[in-house]
Protein backbone atom coordinates (compact mmCIF):
# COMPACT_ATOMS: atom_id res chain seq x y z
CA UNK A 1 0.00 0.00 0.00
CA UNK A 2 1.39 3.19 -0.73
CA UNK A 3 2.50 6.05 1.69
CA UNK A 4 0.01 9.37 1.89
CA UNK A 5 1.51 12.39 2.27
CA UNK A 6 0.10 14.69 4.54
CA UNK A 7 0.85 18.24 4.04
CA UNK A 8 1.07 19.94 7.38
CA UNK A 9 0.43 24.14 7.76
CA UNK A 10 2.80 26.20 9.90
CA UNK A 11 1.43 26.98 13.07
CA UNK A 12 1.18 30.85 14.17
CA UNK A 13 4.41 31.76 15.71
CA UNK A 14 3.74 32.70 19.10
CA UNK A 15 4.31 36.23 18.83
CA UNK A 16 1.29 37.02 17.09
CA UNK A 17 -0.95 35.81 19.77
CA UNK A 18 -0.69 38.63 22.43
CA UNK A 19 -1.09 41.62 19.21
CA UNK A 20 -4.34 39.07 18.18
CA UNK A 21 -5.55 39.35 21.86
CA UNK A 22 -4.71 43.50 22.42
CA UNK A 23 -7.00 44.12 18.99
CA UNK A 24 -9.79 42.29 20.41
CA UNK A 25 -9.39 43.88 24.12
CA UNK A 26 -9.34 47.28 22.22
CA UNK A 27 -12.71 46.00 20.23
CA UNK A 28 -14.18 44.43 23.15
CA UNK A 29 -13.64 48.44 25.37
CA UNK A 30 -14.97 50.05 22.49
CA UNK A 31 -18.15 48.30 22.28
CA UNK A 32 -19.12 49.25 25.77
CA UNK A 33 -21.67 52.35 26.49
CA UNK A 34 -20.23 54.64 28.49
CA UNK A 35 -21.43 53.30 31.99
CA UNK A 36 -19.09 56.07 33.59
CA UNK A 37 -21.27 58.56 32.88
CA UNK A 38 -23.02 59.42 37.12
CA UNK A 39 -26.63 61.38 36.53
CA UNK A 40 -27.03 63.32 39.84
CA UNK A 41 -30.76 64.56 40.40
CA UNK A 42 -31.28 67.55 42.18
CA UNK A 43 -34.66 68.68 43.48
CA UNK A 44 -35.88 72.37 42.93
CA UNK A 45 -39.18 74.20 43.38
CA UNK A 46 -40.61 77.76 42.11
CA UNK A 47 -42.77 79.74 44.55
CA UNK A 48 -45.14 82.72 43.06
CA UNK A 49 -46.13 85.67 44.96
CA UNK A 50 -49.60 87.16 45.29
CA UNK A 51 -48.60 90.75 46.76
CA UNK A 52 -47.06 93.02 44.54
CA UNK A 53 -44.78 93.16 42.27
CA UNK A 54 -47.47 91.47 40.11
CA UNK A 55 -46.05 88.11 39.60
CA UNK A 56 -42.30 87.65 41.57
CA UNK A 57 -40.97 84.29 43.12
CA UNK A 58 -37.99 82.43 44.43
CA UNK A 59 -36.62 79.45 43.33
CA UNK A 60 -35.73 76.57 45.92
CA UNK A 61 -33.49 74.16 46.30
CA UNK A 62 -30.94 72.23 48.42
CA UNK A 63 -28.15 72.99 46.12
CA UNK A 64 -27.30 76.94 45.63
CA UNK A 65 -25.92 76.10 42.55
CA UNK A 66 -29.64 75.19 41.10
CA UNK A 67 -31.00 78.60 42.55
CA UNK A 68 -29.25 80.83 40.55
CA UNK A 69 -29.69 81.71 37.01
CA UNK A 70 -32.66 79.38 35.90
CA UNK A 71 -35.08 80.17 33.12
CA UNK A 72 -38.72 80.78 34.90
CA UNK A 73 -42.00 81.07 32.68
CA UNK A 74 -44.82 82.63 33.58
CA UNK A 75 -48.50 81.82 31.95
CA UNK A 76 -52.23 82.55 32.28
CA UNK A 77 -54.68 79.88 32.30
CA UNK A 78 -57.59 80.44 30.53
CA UNK A 79 -60.66 78.57 28.78
CA UNK A 80 -58.15 77.02 26.38
CA UNK A 81 -54.39 76.23 26.87
CA UNK A 82 -52.06 77.95 29.02
CA UNK A 83 -50.97 81.86 27.57
CA UNK A 84 -47.28 82.35 27.31
CA UNK A 85 -46.64 85.94 29.13
CA UNK A 86 -42.91 85.98 29.60
CA UNK A 87 -39.60 84.44 30.46
CA UNK A 88 -36.61 85.48 33.00
CA UNK A 89 -33.71 84.53 35.05
CA UNK A 90 -33.43 84.03 38.79
CA UNK A 91 -30.92 86.05 40.16
CA UNK A 92 -28.10 84.78 42.83
CA UNK A 93 -30.85 84.16 45.16
CA UNK A 94 -32.94 82.47 43.23
CA UNK A 95 -35.35 85.30 43.28
CA UNK A 96 -37.11 86.03 40.03
CA UNK A 97 -39.81 88.89 38.57
CA UNK A 98 -41.48 89.28 35.69
CA UNK A 99 -43.14 92.58 34.35
CA UNK A 100 -46.76 91.86 32.57
CA UNK A 101 -48.67 94.87 31.11
CA UNK A 102 -52.51 94.47 30.56
CA UNK A 103 -53.25 92.39 33.64
CA UNK A 104 -57.01 90.73 33.80
CA UNK A 105 -58.74 88.68 35.84
CA UNK A 106 -57.10 85.23 35.84
CA UNK A 107 -55.16 82.34 37.01
CA UNK A 108 -51.48 82.33 36.81
CA UNK A 109 -48.13 80.04 37.45
CA UNK A 110 -44.68 80.05 36.88
CA UNK A 111 -42.50 77.00 35.42
CA UNK A 112 -39.18 76.57 36.67
CA UNK A 113 -37.32 74.19 33.69
CA UNK A 114 -34.95 71.90 34.58
CA UNK A 115 -31.15 72.70 33.68
CA UNK A 116 -28.65 69.89 32.85
CA UNK A 117 -24.95 70.31 33.51
CA UNK A 118 -21.73 68.71 34.24
CA UNK A 119 -18.51 67.44 33.22
CA UNK A 120 -15.77 64.90 34.03
CA UNK A 121 -18.20 62.03 33.31
CA UNK A 122 -20.96 63.53 35.98
CA UNK A 123 -24.21 65.68 34.89
CA UNK A 124 -25.85 67.38 37.34
CA UNK A 125 -29.49 67.95 37.01
CA UNK A 126 -32.13 70.44 38.47
CA UNK A 127 -35.20 68.95 38.23
CA UNK A 128 -38.23 71.53 36.60
CA UNK A 129 -41.61 72.70 38.75
CA UNK A 130 -44.35 74.25 38.42
CA UNK A 131 -45.83 76.87 40.75
CA UNK A 132 -49.21 76.49 42.64
CA UNK A 133 -51.89 78.74 40.32
CA UNK A 134 -52.74 81.82 41.72
CA UNK A 135 -55.70 84.11 41.21
CA UNK A 136 -55.86 87.91 39.84
CA UNK A 137 -58.44 89.87 40.44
Amino acid sequence: MPVRRIALHRRRSPKAVPSVLAVLAVAAIAALPASATRIVRIGSSVTISERAPAFHGRVKSPNRACEESRKVKLYRLGPGPAVFLGTTRTDRRGRWIIRVKLLGSAAYYAKLLPRREGTAGTIYVCRGDRSRTVAVD
